[in-house]
């Protein structure tokens, strides 16, 4: 009786410990590959806040931080909704259109960007991720027109830029770049 309980305990034990390990790895992946980025803190932060990343390799991290970045892109865009709704200044008015209208072309870069990264098409990411940080830059140079008028969007704008970033840096060290 002894001698069976002894053979269900040992490989219960080892299978229990199974992932607690591939959690530890994960947690390193994460933490080597945002020492890579210029934003190390954000990347560390944004990934570890999702759930999916616990036993994730680092295609897995590249596929998070876009839909990190892509939901940031969503959040921008209800907020510009919002703003548009109030009556502003004509200036004001047309900046957040175009911002909105710049910012839909990011949203549609970063849902290509998604899909390539599946596909292993690392230079596509590249491409459309640099695209959508364009993006964000032309609505800010947009208020920048007007002496003395400030973007109520920079400082959302700049996060979107670093999660940007941060999933070029994890796209590259994926196609070897990094």
């Amino acid at each position: 009786m002894k001698r069976i309980s002894v053979c269900l305990f040992v490989p219960l034990l080892v299978i229990s410990l199974l992932p607690c390990k591939n959690t530890e790895a994960s947690n390193d992946l994460i933490t080597t590959s945002c020492e890579k980025t210029m934003y190390k803190e954000l990347c560390t932060a944004s990934l570890r806040s999702d759930k999916d990343s616990s036993g994730s390799d680092l295609q897995g991290l590249g596929k998070i931080s876009l839909k990190i970045t892509l939901a940031n892109a969503n959040e921008i865009h209800g907020y510009i909704s919002e703003l548009l709704k109030k009556d502003g200044q004509p200036f004001l008015q047309q900046c957040l259109k175009d911002c909105s209208k710049n910012l839909q072309d990011a949203i549609l870069e970063i849902k290509d960007s998604i899909a390539a990264i599946d596909s292993r098409s690392y230079s596509d990411v590249n491409t459309w991720v640099s695209a959508a940080m364009s993006y964000e830059e032309s609505c800010e140079d947009g208020f920048k027109e007007k002496p003395g008028f400030k973007s109520p969007l920079t400082q959302m704008n700049a996060k979107f830029s670093q999660l940007c970033s941060i999933s070029l840096t994890i796209s590259n060290l994926l196609a070897g770049k990094a």
